[in-house]
């Protein structure tokens, strides 16, 4: 008996200790294994439809890959698991089974008989009621009394004067525009308590040293994200010079994040021109996004700042 309980008792913690290990496993894949991108897009032609743009998104060692490609005005899009491709098997799949939906409703509808619809036979009652009806005809007498009927406000209303009309109106316009002004008071004390609450906050010395913390690591995952390589050639041209030279000054601010390797070159020819390509590479780690995470979250000036938010003490 206890050889069989220890038996079972070492085949959950095997099985616990498997899937302990792939758990592992995935974290580590996750935080360590970077998902690939790359992008290419092309213009060789005139028409501005014909430009064909490319992008893929892979992990895992190629093992997840994602492709995208917009070529004359199409967008086509892949996804393959392994080698295997998951759209088209999705596809396929969903085709055949609106396939069988439409036979077997062909089907169905040439099993379908039409019967003539029978008539009801309802009897016909012969029996008629009569209503005999006496009208009574009750007319009022007519008082002496109502040609002289008057309602007490019809008489008050005829005794108020313009004047006090006048009056009535002055006093009742200035009683809402003194409400509207206690309004307007109220709303600029709320919006003046506001502007003071969120300087203090933003003055505070350990909110500044959160918003620093903060900034330091969104520039560190910015240039994280931004593509390790990046080459290609743009030629252009426009029928104004000055248009021509504009873009040219826009597009060398652009060289701090391409290091210049992607070539422009400007003909001032007076046509309108665009021809080239472009083509980048990039890589992103998990890691570095926990890691900015867990720093940010576990830092004492950022858990004040979380803290004097809720309270909202000035």
């Amino acid at each position: 008996m206890l050889h069989i309980l220890w038996l079972i008792l070492k085949f959950i913690l095997i099985l616990l200790g498997i899937v302990l290990g792939l758990l592992l496993l995935a974290i580590l894949l996750i935080l360590f294994c970077p998902v690939r991108y790359r992008a290419s897009g092309t213009k060789e032609q005139d028409d501005w439809k014909k430009i064909r743009g490319e992008g893929q998104i892979s992990w895992l060692f190629h093992g997840v890959v994602l492709r995208v490609v917009w070529a004359e005005g199409n967008l086509q899009t892949s996804f393959r698991l392994f080698g295997i491709p998951v759209d088209k098997i999705l596809n396929r799949r969903k085709k055949n089974k609106e396939h069988s939906l439409d036979s077997s409703e062909s089907e169905e509808d040439q099993r379908e008989v039409i019967e003539p619809e029978k008539i009801p036979e309802s009897p016909v009652n012969a029996k008629s009621e009569k209503m005999i009806s006496s009208p009574v005809d009750s007319q009022p007498q007519d008082a002496p009394e109502k040609s002289q009927q008057k309602t007490d406000s019809d008489i008050k209303e005829k005794k108020i004067s313009p004047v006090r009309k006048l009056l009535s109106g002055i006093q009742s316009k200035r009683k809402r525009i003194w409400d509207r002004i206690h309004h307007i008071r109220a709303a600029l004390c709320r919006v003046g308590a506001q502007v003071t609450w969120w300087r203090d906050f933003l003055e505070h010395p350990r909110v500044q040293a959160g918003i620093s913390l903060v900034w330091t690591h969104a520039k560190f995952l910015i240039r994280h994200v931004l593509p390790t390589k990046m080459d290609g050639e743009i030629t252009f041209s426009t029928e104004d010079p000055s248009i021509t030279g504009a873009i040219l000054a826009v597009l060398g601010m652009t060289i701090p994040f391409h290091k210049n390797c992607v070539r422009v070159r400007p003909l001032f020819s007076g046509e309108n021109y665009c021809q080239g390509n472009v083509r980048i590479k990039g890589r992103i780690y998990g890691i570095v996004f926990v890691r900015a995470a867990v720093s940010i979250y576990f830092n004492k000036n950022i858990k004040y700042v979380i803290r004097r938010w809720k309270t909202r003490r000035a």
